[in-house]
């Protein structure tokens, strides 16, 4: 029986999250050179790259879960035989290669990238409660300093906290002063020694 050797090498991008097929032979790896698999869509990100050695492939991703590189080596053997097998972000546990026949790799690319849009939109969550923490903590820095007040010559300032800014109040005459959370602000703030409600 003569075996082919095809697979299907899927990923997703980790520069636009775009869902990238493969199919790929064993004549596609011959030799030493290096295979780079891009991002099918515009953007163009280089995503894998599969080195051939001597008795393995060198395999380096560049995770969209952690946006940090994988370095994997995988013996050719599994590689070609295995029916199908993933490969993990070691930070996240999250699958980010996946090789098999391209009915199968599809199907688990396609529900790996609604897990993937879901976990990033939780990230996003959690960097933007990360940035207001760290303005408000800034805030808080320099109002302990009495650096924190109103053109009025008041210090008696209140704080406000939504998901798009923070709102410092004067209590005295009313006036207000809205800190966008951004990286912006919080780099104005660790560079100001004072706030004025102006």
């Amino acid at each position: 029986m003569i075996k082919e050797f095809k697979k299907s090498i899927g990923y997703i991008c980790p520069g636009c999250s775009a869902i990238a097929i493969w199919d790929k032979n064993l004549f596609d790896f011959s030799g030493d050179e290096t295979a780079v698999f891009k991002c099918h869509s515009k953007c163009g990100e280089e995503c894998v790259a599969i080195t051939p050695k001597k008795d393995k492939y060198s395999i380096l991703i560049n995770c969209p879960m952690c946006d940090e590189a994988h370095l994997f080596n995988v013996r050719k053997i599994t590689f070609w035989q295995s029916k199908f097998f993933v490969l993990h972000c070691p930070e996240t546990g999250i699958g980010i290669l996946f090789l098999g026949d391209h009915d199968t790799v599809k199907h688990e690319l396609s529900e790996q990238e609604q897990m993937f849009i879901k976990l990033s939109e939780e990230c996003d969550v959690t960097r933007e409660l990360t940035m207001i923490f760290e303005i408000v903590e800034r805030i808080n820095e320099i109002a302990k300093e009495e650096n924190v007040f109103c053109a009025c010559g008041s210090h008696a300032i209140s704080i406000e906290i939504d998901n798009e800014k923070i709102t410092l109040k004067c209590r005295d005459c009313g006036k207000i002063k809205d800190i966008p959370a951004s990286e912006e602000s919080l780099q104005n703030l660790l560079n100001a020694s004072a706030i004025v409600l102006d």
